[in-house]
Formats: structure tokens, C-alpha cells, sequence
């Protein structure tokens, strides 16, 4: 077995993109620091890789323990952020509140609820895209140079133009937070099933990459068609 198809097994087995690709350089220079040992023992190139390469042991076998170590998390940094930013809006609210400010007297409740559940409907769809798009926490640039918060912010604007006190608040985080998590973590595993279906899959291209390309897969056997953006 040679080194790419080791690591091409081993990298199909590891669920947590994350870390897979620093876990498969970390086997790579083992592989080339067990490899230089057998040639200066006396080995050929080939025999000291096939001998290196069989001292890593099963590649699927040590993929699913690695997998079992560093399994695929939660993304906490967006629970931790909806619960922070709504708790922080609630706050302001309620002091506004407390201040004189009549949020009723802007639009109806009934309106501000309507609202509210028309953009929680909005910042979950949109923080599924996120996700789905890989996009890190600050994605965005505003005009000025600052980074636009993500759909958290949204969903946390919803959650406090539903609710009018403080129990309410509380009640659709613990609603919000876990339907985020869940959401965050099927779409999570379905980039990590289409990706570990392409890993390591070559093609090739027999027209020039323009707007619109085919790809003939030689593995696959099958035809691509991949748009581009000019």
C-alpha cells in the first residue's frame, strides 16, 4: 500500500473535518520519519514505505479510533453567542422600560410578535446556510471595515421582539438553542458525508474551465456539471 491510498483510507474514516486534515499531515511526517529509519537501515525507498506504512497498522482501523477521539462538537460559540446577545437585548429592553420607553406605542405587540416569529423563520434558515457554507463567526464586512454579526444576532433580535418579560425570554432560548444545535449538526454531517464521498477522488477535465464546465469522473464514471462564477 502506498502512502496516498493510506491516507486516503485513513482520512475517510475521521468525521471531524476540522482537525482531519492536520491529523492526516501528522501521519504523513510519521510515515516520512519511519521511512528515513528503514532506509538507513538498508531499505530501498519502496520497501522502507511499505515497511513504515505497515508500522501505522490498519488505516481504517486507526481512522475510526482517531475518529472516536476527536469526534465532530457542538458549535457552542453559536449557543453561547444567541444566549449573550438576547439576554444583553432583553436587559436593554427592560431598562428602556424602566426609563419611561413604551415599545408598544412604535407598533402593536400583536405586530412585534408577527415579526419576531417572520425573522426567527429567517435566522434559522440563514444560520443553516451559514453553516452550510463553512462561513466563520464574522463573515461580513460592513461598509466601515467592521465585521457584520452572523444569524445568532438575528434569531436573538426575534427571540426578544416575541417575548415581553424576562421568563418568556428565557422560555424560546431554551426552545432556540437546542433547534440551532441539532440543525448546525445534521447539516454538519451531511458535508461530512459528501465530502468523504469525493475525498481523494481525481477527474479529469476535458474542456477548458470557463462559465460553465463538464467533469468526467474516472472513478465515479459519471458527468459533472460544475458552474463557476465569472
Amino acid at each position: 500500500m502506498r502512502e496516498d491510498e493510506y491516507l486516503r483510507i485513513l482520512s475517510k474514516n475521521i468525521s471531524n473535518r476540522k482537525i482531519k486534515k492536520e491529523i492526516c499531515m501528522e501521519i504523513k511526517n510519521h510515515i516520512m520519519d519511519q521511512k528515513e529509519v528503514y532506509i538507513k537501515m538498508g531499505y530501498s525507498n519502496d520497501d522502507a514505505e511499505k515497511a513504515a506504512i505497515r508500522d501505522m497498522g490498519d488505516p481504517k482501523a486507526t481512522g475510526k479510533m482517531l475518529d472516536s477521539v476527536h469526534p465532530p462538537t457542538i458549535d457552542w460559540i453559536q449557543i453561547i453567542a444567541l444566549i449573550m446577545i438576547t439576554l444583553t437585548l432583553q436587559i436593554l429592553k427592560m431598562l428602556s422600560e424602566l426609563d419611561g420607553s413604551d415599545f408598544s406605542s412604535i407598533a402593536p405587540i400583536d405586530i412585534l410578535r408577527i415579526l419576531g416569529i417572520f425573522l426567527s423563520a429567517y435566522g434559522l434558515i440563514w444560520i443553516g446556510v451559514e453553516k452550510y457554507s463553512d462561513l466563520p463567526f464574522f463573515y461580513g464586512k460592513s461598509q466601515r471595515g467592521g465585521s457584520n454579526a452572523n444569524a445568532a444576532f438575528i434569531c436573538s433580535l426575534a427571540i426578544v421582539m416575541m417575548s415581553h418579560s424576562l421568563l418568556q425570554t428565557i422560555i424560546l432560548l431554551l426552545i432556540f438553542a437546542p433547534i440551532i444545535a441539532i440543525e448546525r449538526s445534521i447539516i454538519e454531517s451531511k458535508r461530512i458525508k459528501k465530502e468523504q464521498k469525493f475525498l481523494w477522488q481525481q477527474g479529469i477535465a476535458y474542456e477548458d474551465f470557463s462559465y460553465k464546465v463538464k467533469l468526467y469522473s474516472t472513478m465515479l464514471h459519471r458527468k459533472y456539471i460544475l458552474k463557476m462564477s465569472q
